[in-house]
């Protein structure tokens, strides 16, 4: 295989219009090479099992052979069948989708017969370049089908009579599990497990767990949806006598205040425990002669109060290895003295779940563990007493591994920090020394034993362990760490060990808070705040690829809107799922006066999060299936603004260092960003109407912005206070004049070195603080502020030794929240350079334009489109030269900017069609590009 390649020297002291002289000719290119159809996949995943989907969404990526080029894709067929062994007779029998004229490669919704429940479908596709060759059939791939209605499901909610939350005495009631002892007939050609339990479930089928997905379910609205996974047990299942087992955990279905552990809330929250314990399972058994069995949940399933005998998801989980007799792991065991018949669960319209609650195929990346963590030091504090120190701040669970005397008890306490003397300081988790977070194990005393939690878990960088019977090694207790298992979508590196620093910490803690649902922290409260999803998304969907994750996340606001018949309906309350319901109380703070319940930069996620997954993954469905929810928030915002004399209740600027910025200027900015963005999701999705109805409303909503906030004085316009949220928020949202912006921006500078270069703004204004100095072509400044080593800001973070990002840039409050993780975008999108170009979606046109700044002599990144994997990386020689190289995928264009001076020559080298000179400047020489990889050499 031949590959043509040209080389391009450019003497740029010469002007624009003489450059095309310097182009050397590209050599002719040889005729074009097959691209291959590669990564196929469906809803987002790749070959996924119990997906409940009607019209899964179809995606795949352009490849073209090492050397080879491709113009792109013009048209495309896909074909389903039943089997990929049809498929390869050439048989579709499911789906046809004949020649479509598009350049779409993702998003494609499958349009055959409707598909029922546990149908398989194998599929394939084709395309054709711009020129119009073909590619070869694509490799097949498969989903299943899970149950989509609840007729479906034969199993019943099963429940343990015997339990109670609490004994008469007052001490807690062992949590429930559950068994079924069954035989299997032959040889099994298929079984899927479909279940879910309330709070919590940890399944096991003979002993062992059936997958590595941990924290299970995935957390929604109860009363609304409960979320059920399907597991393939086809390899697992043994010829003989079977045993499914189901432990159980409260998590939030089960908020109890217990005297002596961890309760978080104060006076404005209330809480609600929706009932007691249970499971609900379907295991489908075919075997290879076509015969098929159902194992299901009903009251032959035994139950017993097992070993897990305290669970709170917010304070620890306690574990009786006495108890061993009541572990379903075999079939004996269930006829024990401790166990009886399981009771089928009461379900009505009242209770929660109700009898009409649909059980639902969760399509989240699981929660697993990802990495097993030894102390790096381990220090005795005398009386048996350690603390272990894990080298950095993480979420998961301390996994024991000891023997000792049977009725020994080992207690193991998290904390983020520790106290001037060494001992444990638990006040950032929001425990206290008569409050504990704890985890305790009561030893057996059979031989070594190992255990974690299930149910639970902490965010933690110390443990003390108490109880041990020698001092431990470091394998005697370690730290499993979980979280989502979201495909990782970037990477980052640079020659300043402080800016590489500042990303490790911000990754950590966005991995910390990454369970089912998005927290804001893992210890203290664990709540799925929406602000701190949207506050952060640009560095979540930098950092993640969270195509199949924030859709829930957004039907998660969606089931826990107010409905006609509560108190404020319409309203998204600023957690999704409201686990707990803040009271509408007004509290005086330093940026005025507050109200928690509601905010404008809370609940317009269910609108602002949609957008941006469209414009960066081109998801239609989720904007289109929650739209309505979107009309209710809006139309409930503009009966609370009228009720309040036009001034919106909520939380300004949220824990902003300078708390001059006008609360109501952070609100209406949100709400004209909201209005604005529901103008553009109702345009992608044809409703004319609602077009102009949201464009009249932004534009009533930035006339007033004007009037109230707009301001100019003898050294010219300025927002609100002068402060970097109220000029950031005014130029991020785009409320400033084109003929201000420049002045705008200039005072906004002048705010960032007033402060001493730093970042005075809360979670709220930083986004606009990045967005605004960067579209400003100020990276120079946003560099000084990332890198400052003083309080408050990222480099003071680590330069005094936090290893994940806190509550506040000067570090206080909790040690491990995700929402000021901004800068992680502008590592890819400034450092790196590395953007979407304005109008594109799914990054089809991509802005390559690296901020050479401060002292750095080399920055890399990459990122994964749904077109395929972009990078840009620069590197500055000895003698400041510069060289930067640039891969972009087939499937998307890119304009790059080449910093260089006038003087500068350029030497470009790569790709397989010369790129075109757009622009000359004094800074940068700009070009398009197809796709291919080049290097471009500044001398």
């Amino acid at each position: 295989m031949r590959s043509s390649r040209f080389t391009t020297t450019i003497a740029l002291a010469t002007t624009l219009g003489l450059a095309a002289s310097g182009v050397a000719a590209a050599s002719p290119h040889p005729g074009p090479e097959a691209v291959r159809v590669v990564d196929l996949r469906t809803d987002n995943k790749s070959n996924p099992i119990g997906i409940d989907s009607q019209a899964p969404l179809l995606a795949w990526k352009l490849d073209a052979p090492e050397g080879g080029r491709t113009s792109g894709q013009r048209a495309y067929e896909i074909r389903a069948a039943h089997s990929v062994a049809q498929l390869r007779r050439g048989i579709a029998d499911v789906w046809k989708s004949g020649k479509v004229d598009s350049s779409a490669t993702n998003n494609i919704a499958f349009a055959g017969d409707a598909l029922r429940s546990r149908e398989s479908v194998a599929w394939q596709v084709r395309v054709w370049d711009a020129d119009g060759h073909a590619s070869g059939w694509s490799s097949p791939a498969t989903w299943e089908m899970g149950l989509l209605d609840n007729s479906d499901w034969s199993a019943r909610w099963i429940e343990n009579a015997s339990y109670d939350y609490t004994r008469p005495d007052g001490s807690e009631t062992p949590l429930p599990v559950f068994g079924k002892s069954f035989t299997v007939h032959g040889r099994v050609a298929k079984a899927r497990l479909y279940m879910t339990g309330l709070g919590m479930y940890a399944s096991t089928l003979n002993g062992r767990a059936v997958s590595a997905n941990v924290l299970e379910p995935g957390q929604t609205t109860y009363s609304s949806e409960v979320d059920y996974r399907t597991y393939d047990l086809t390899d697992e299942l043994k010829t003989g006598t079977n045993v499914l087992g189901v432990e159980t955990g409260s998590g939030a279905y089960q908020r109890v205040k217990t005297p002596g552990h961890y309760f978080f809330g104060g006076n404005l929250e209330q809480y609600t425990v929706y009932g007691e314990p249970k499971a609900i399972a379907q295991l489908e058994i075919t075997y290879a002669d076509g015969r098929k069995e159902t194992v299901k949940s009903d009251t032959s399933w035994r139950t017993a109060l097992g070993p897990t005998t305290y669970s709170s998801w917010w304070s620890g989980e306690e574990f009786d290895a006495r108890r061993s007799a009541t572990s379903p792991t075999a079939a004996v065991k269930l006829s024990g003295s401790d166990w009886q018949n399981a009771s089928l669960a009461k379900l009505t319209s009242s209770t929660t779940p109700r009898d009409t609650t649909p059980l639902r195929a969760d399509q989240r990346p699981p929660v697993t563990v990802a990495q097993t963590v030894e102390p790096v030091s381990i220090t005795s504090r005398g009386n048996g007493s350690y603390i272990l120190d894990f080298g950095a701040n993480r979420s998961g669970w301390p996994t024991l591994n000891a023997s000792g005397p049977a009725g020994s008890t080992i207690t193991m306490t998290p904390a983020e920090l520790l106290k001037s003397d060494g001992s444990l300081d638990v006040s950032s988790t929001g425990a206290t020394a008569t409050n504990k977070i704890a985890y305790r194990y009561t030893m057996s005393g059979k031989g070594t034993e190992t255990w974690h939690p299930q149910f639970t878990y902490s965010g933690f960088r110390y443990l003390q362990v108490d109880g041990l019977p020698a001092a431990p090694r470091p394998d005697t207790v370690t730290m499993k760490v979980v979280h989502a298992s979201n495909p990782p979508a970037s990477t980052f590196d640079s020659s300043s060990e402080l800016i590489n620093g500042i990303h490790t910490i911000t990754l950590r803690a966005m991995q910390s808070n990454m369970m089912s649902v998005l927290t804001d922290c893992p210890d203290r409260e664990k709540g799925p705040y929406t602000g701190d999803n949207l506050h952060n998304l640009d560095a979540l969907l930098t950092d993640y690829d969270l195509s199949s994750y924030e859709p829930q996340l957004v039907r998660n606001m969606a089931t826990a809107q107010r409905q006609p018949g509560d108190a404020s309906p319409g309203l998204i309350a600023n957690i999704a799922p409201e686990f707990h319901r803040v009271a509408p109380i007004k509290l005086e703070y330093p940026q005025g006066t507050i109200e928690f319940l509601d905010e404008v930069n809370w609940g317009s996620a269910v609108i602002r999060i949609p957008w941006q997954l469209y414009r960066t993954y081109g998801d239609t469905r989720t904007m289109t299936l929650y739209y309505d929810n979107m009309v209710k928030w809006l139309d409930y915002e503009a009966a609370n603004k009228a009720a309040n004399k036009g001034d919106i209740p909520g939380l300004g600027d949220w824990s902003a260092t300078d708390n001059t910025t006008p609360m109501q200027l952070a609100i209406l900015a949100g709400y004209y960003t909201a209005a604005n963005d529901m103008a553009k999701t109702a345009k992608v999705l044809g409703k004319s109407a609602d077009v102009t109805k949201y464009t009249a409303l932004a534009a009533q909503l930035a006339d007033e912005f004007t009037s109230k906030f707009r301001h100019e004085d003898s050294t010219g316009v300025y927002y609100g206070s002068d402060s970097e949220a109220s000029d950031a928020m005014a130029l991020d949202a785009g409320l400033v004049a084109a003929s201000d912006r420049a002045q705008v921006l200039a005072r906004l500078v002048a705010s960032v070195r007033a402060s001493d270069n730093h970042i005075t703004t809360g979670s709220v204004g930083l986004g606009p603080l990045f967005r605004a100095l960067q579209d400003g072509g100020r990276d120079d400044v946003i560099y000084d502020m990332v890198v400052n080593p003083t309080s408050p800001g990222y480099g003071y973070l680590v330069a005094s030794g936090h290893t994940t990002l806190p509550e506040s840039l000067d570090g206080s409050g909790s040690q491990n929240h995700h929402f000021l993780g901004q800068v992680d975008s502008w590592l890819i999108s400034g450092l790196a350079g590395i953007r979407q170009a304005s109008g594109s979606v799914a990054y089809r046109q991509l802005d390559i334009a690296p901020a050479v700044v401060g002292n750095l002599t080399h920055a890399s990144g990459s990122y994964a489109t749904p077109q395929g994997d972009v990078s840009s990386a620069w590197q500055k020689d000895h003698n400041g030269r510069l060289t930067l190289k640039v891969t972009v995928p087939t499937g998307s264009t890119a304009t790059v900017h080449v910093p260089a001076a006038s003087k500068d020559s350029l030497h470009v080298t790569g790709g397989h069609t010369a790129p075109s000179l757009l622009n000359r400047s004094a800074t940068a020489a700009t070009y398009q590009v197809a796709a291919g990889t080049y290097a471009f050499q500044v001398r």
